[in-house]
């Protein structure tokens, strides 16, 4: 079943949203009547790509969508199997950068993205994604004794979490959507159950 990603779509999206600049977030964002405040901490300095990566910044992405323009966001959500249509308003555009509209996918075809994005070695990409888990919206996904790289999303469909390990050599990689859950407690618990038990099965 295909469901809207939210933000765990982001880190594919980085590609189609250079050249990167550093944007600066206040942490308040409505958009077309919706709240997506920031959830990351108060950050003094403006935010490059692997900062609002690991941060998950709406406003950084939202922005850095629409200086992209509607066609290379929709282009690159296609190459990874998504369902998309092309945005026709600004408004539309930045929601799909975020993963909320116009945009759905499978946690099958989720999984092949990640496994993508470890394959083409991105630094940025791949820093951002260890650092998402270390310190952002995606800690409830680490395990001791080895370093995770993922993202959590969280959409009207359910909630997500996306990403592999270990981040330095990977070896599994791992999706989970539950449906209807919200928050980054809702998928990112149950990856660390399965990067535990495929450390314990001797697969990391």
């Amino acid at each position: 079943m295909a469901a809207a990603p939210g933000s765990a779509i982001k880190p594919w999206l980085l590609e189609a949203l250079r050249p990167w600049q550093r944007r600066s977030c206040t942490g308040r964002f409505r958009l077309d009547g919706r709240n997506l405040d920031c959830v990351h901490v108060p950050l003094d300095a403006p935010l490059d790509a692997e900062t609002a990566l690991a941060a998950s910044c709406n406003h950084w992405f939202a922005a850095s969508a629409l200086a992209a323009g509607a066609r290379p966001v929709f282009r690159r959500l296609l190459q990874c199997g998504a369902e998309a249509v092309e945005a026709r308003t600004p408004e539309e555009l930045q929601l799909q950068a975020l993963g909320l509209e116009r945009v759905s996918i499978t946690p099958e075809n989720l999984a092949r993205t990640y496994r993508l994005l470890v394959l083409q070695g991105d630094a940025t990409v791949r820093a951002g994604l260890r650092r998402a888990v270390a310190e952002g919206t995606a800690r409830a996904a680490a395990i001791e004794g080895t370093e995770v790289a993922g993202k959590t999303g969280t959409s009207r469909d359910g909630a997500w979490f996306a990403g592999y390990a270990p981040a330095s050599r990977p070896a599994v990689v791992a999706v989970v959507f539950q449906p209807a859950a919200r928050g980054p407690s809702g998928a990112a618990p149950i990856a660390a159950e399965l990067f535990s038990w495929a450390k314990r099965s001797g697969h990391l």
